[in-house]
């Protein structure tokens, strides 16, 4: 397979590791999400948020999102602990129900193993969602590392979940490329000293992409195979 455009600038060849994000970058989670935000909400009595307002809070992790859905509803943080259970029970329940892949997820995957590049998940979700999001997606095999939130010390944006994987391999940060949607993944990226390149269709916090500096800003993950 020809090398693609971006990787022939950035590397001179194929990266020697891929990061990649999970919630909007490969998957639409967001819909599953928000119902079990709802489904917390509904128990103390409090208006629904719905998926649009879901949508602009995810990015930060489970126990971050929580709190945010508890200020809008107007609910005390000392109820923090145990709405964050109901939602994890919640969620846990239907992971999947109406959560689906972007397009040319499978594809770009199947590029990266064909030409022999590492790739791992790093994601601030609760590890313990990863493995059955990805086996529902028949996507679990292309990954050689899964990162929770709660996998290491640090989570996104920090370095740590990064060159935990690229020391792993001895990559240098240089070779390797970070791949997401939110200015979370761009920060992970350049403190870890690796490119970055984010989508365009994904979770964005209300933030500009264009003014963050990525190495690439896309509309769909096949135009990293150009």
């Amino acid at each position: 397979m020809k090398t693609p455009k971006y990787f022939s600038k950035w590397f001179d060849g194929w990266p020697d590791l891929v990061c990649l994000d999970l919630d909007g970058t490969l998957v639409d989670s967001v819909p599953d999400i928000a119902a079990a935000v709802d489904a917390f909400l509904s128990e103390y009595q409090a208006p629904l948020a719905g998926e649009e307002q879901v949508r602009a809070w995810v990015g930060f992790g489970a126990a971050k999102l929580i709190e945010q859905a508890l200020d809008w509803a107007g609910l005390s943080q000392d109820k923090h602990e145990e709405a964050y259970r109901l939602f994890l029970i919640h969620y846990h329940q239907h992971l999947t129900d109406h959560s689906k892949l972007y397009p040319n997820v499978v594809a770009i995957l199947k590029a990266f193993k064909y030409n022999s590049v590492p790739v791992a998940l790093i994601t601030n979700k609760p590890s313990v969602f990863i493995k059955p999001i990805l086996d529902e997606f028949g996507i679990t095999e292309e990954f050689a590392w899964f990162l929770g939130g709660d996998t290491l010390d640090e989570k996104k944006p920090s370095a740590l979940p990064l060159l935990h994987c690229s020391e792993s391999i001895e990559a240098q940060p240089e070779r390797c490329l970070m791949i997401g949607d939110s200015i979370t993944d761009f920060k992970a990226a350049q403190n870890a000293g690796f490119k970055s390149a984010l989508v365009t269709y994904g979770y964005h916090q209300g933030v500009d992409l264009k003014g963050l500096g990525a190495d690439a800003i896309i509309d769909d993950l096949a135009e990293l195979l150009v």
